[in-house]
C-alpha cells in the first residue's frame, strides 16, 4: 500500500518537477547528487537496480526532490558536505520504500561506493 501511494505522488509530481537545480557554486553542482539526475547517469543506475518502469519513474522524481533538498540546505548556509548528507538521507529514505529489499541493498552499495571515491579524490 505504501508502495502505490509513493508511486501516485510520484507520478502526479512528475509533471511539475523540474530537475535543473539552482546551484549556488560549483562546488555544489559538482555534487554526485546533480549527477545522479543526469539522464545517462540516471539510467545506469536503473539499469544496475534493475528496476520496472513505475519504480524508475518514482525514482527519478525522488532523486529531483533530493536535488532541492540539497538546493535548500545550502540555501540555509549548509555546507557541501552538509547539503549533500541531507539529500542522500532524503534519497535513502524514499528510495527504501521504492525499491525491493534486495534492489535497495544495491542502491546502498552504490551510495556508499560513490560517497567514499568522492572523500578519497
Amino acid at each position: 500500500m505504501k508502495r502505490l501511494v509513493v508511486l501516485l505522488v510520484a507520478v502526479l509530481g512528475f509533471g511539475a518537477t523540474t530537475f535543473a537545480g539552482n546551484n549556488n557554486s560549483e562546488a555544489f553542482s559538482n555534487s554526485f547528487i546533480y549527477k545522479m539526475n543526469e539522464a545517462k547517469t540516471f539510467d545506469k543506475i536503473a539499469s544496475f537496480l534493475q528496476v520496472g518502469f513505475e519504480q524508475k519513474d518514482a525514482l527519478e522524481y525522488v532523486f529531483g526532490e533530493a536535488t532541492k533538498v540539497m538546493d535548500k540546505a545550502a540555501k540555509n548556509g549548509a555546507s557541501v558536505d552538509e547539503a549533500t548528507e541531507k539529500a542522500v538521507y532524503f534519497n535513502l529514505g524514499n528510495a527504501k520504500q521504492i525499491l525491493s529489499r534486495d534492489q535497495y541493498i544495491k542502491f546502498v552499495g552504490l551510495i556508499n561506493l560513490t560517497m567514499i571515491n568522492n572523500k578519497m579524490n
